[in-house]
């Protein structure tokens, strides 16, 4: 089965849903490599039509894929999030850190971070700001810290080979190592920050497949920034978080609601970033929207819409918002 109906709001559950006035359809990057993957028609795309929930005012397609043809999609027609392998790949060769304006320095100029969890993709947040504060800022480390990082976790990469060429990665695989823990201590500054990926795995995710140079973006992060990697289905409520960051993430796992919650329940404040266009694009489940901050305001979450503060050109609609179950935002531009 390609499709199937998803009749309640995949964000809150309610079965109201009415049918959006904007129902307009174009392919774009990624859904012509659907198309020619799956060998769909046109006419297939524009049988998904977006509905929006006057409960928590998300938008969503339905009907949509099922939850076997999203992992496809995922992991193997477009198993690589480029965005996110772009942000890292730019900073370490390039020192350019990932477009988010002001956000980092209103962050730490306003909270006190000294634990910091982000969801699912490790290089579309603040990860690498956090990184760029616990190192001397130097391009050649950079590089080297990242060329070395690569090769060591795909020397572990043996199967298949002939004994002599497995020792001769082995050996090598000691050397980078030894050459990672040398440069990381040379450039080391006193700044240290308690940082965890939690995943859920989701079907609507990036997972197996997010690779460079055979390289995993979860063990990639897991190794250069020094962070731990949390199953969501596994983790307890003793977990406590500074901020909790959720960058582009939440609508792509089959259970929003649930890890805002969490991050909510857990963290002093949570910050998240997503897309705000009602014209969805068929790629996607859902969606969220602006009008989605009035839900958070019924639900008696305290929140502070970031987007015109941050000083960021963006180039489609989206919003920065920080919120908290237990504090008001107080914020000092």
């Amino acid at each position: 089965m390609i499709t199937q109906i998803y009749k309640n709001c995949i964000f809150c559950n309610s079965s109201k849903l009415k049918l959006s006035k904007n129902q307009n359809f174009s392919h774009n990057f990624y859904t012509k490599s659907i198309k020619e993957d799956l060998g769909l028609s046109d006419t297939f795309f524009n049988k998904m039509k977006v509905y929006e929930c006057q409960n928590c005012f998300i938008i969503q397609n339905s009907p949509w894929f099922s939850k076997d043809i999203s992992f496809k999609i995922f992991n193997q027609i477009y198993g690589q999030h480029n965005r996110n392998w772009s942000n890292v790949i730019n900073f370490f060769r390039k020192g350019l850190k990932p477009e988010h304006g002001e956000l980092f320095n209103l962050i730490v100029k306003n909270f006190n971070v000294k634990n910091y969890c982000e969801f699912n993709a490790p290089f579309m947040g603040l990860m690498i700001e956090f990184f760029g504060t616990e190192y001397k800022k130097n391009t050649k480390f950079y590089k080297e810290i990242f060329s070395y990082t690569l090769k060591y976790l795909s020397s572990r990469q043996v199967s298949g080979l002939k004994v002599t060429s497995r020792n001769k990665k082995q050996n090598n695989s000691i050397n980078y190592l030894k050459k990672i823990n040398q440069i990381k201590k040379k450039y080391r500054l006193k700044e240290n920050f308690n940082k965890s990926l939690l995943i859920d795995n989701s079907y609507l995710s990036w997972l197996y497949n997010d690779n460079y140079q055979s390289v995993n973006s979860r063990s990639l992060a897991s190794e250069l920034f020094d962070i731990k990697i949390r199953d969501f289905n596994l983790v307890h409520n003793t977990e406590k978080y500074d901020l909790f960051g959720i960058f582009h993430t939440l609508d792509h796992t089959h259970q929003p609601k649930k890890i805002l919650n969490y991050a909510l329940n857990n963290s002093q404040y949570v910050l998240v970033y997503c897309h705000t266009d009602e014209s969805l694009e068929k790629q996607h489940l859902f969606s969220f929207t602006d009008k989605f901050l009035s839900y958070l305001k019924k639900r008696k979450i305290y929140f502070r819409d970031l987007t015109l503060e941050i000083k960021k050109n963006f180039r489609s609609k989206e919003m920065y918002i920080i919120c908290s179950k237990f504090n008001k935002i107080e914020i000092k531009i």
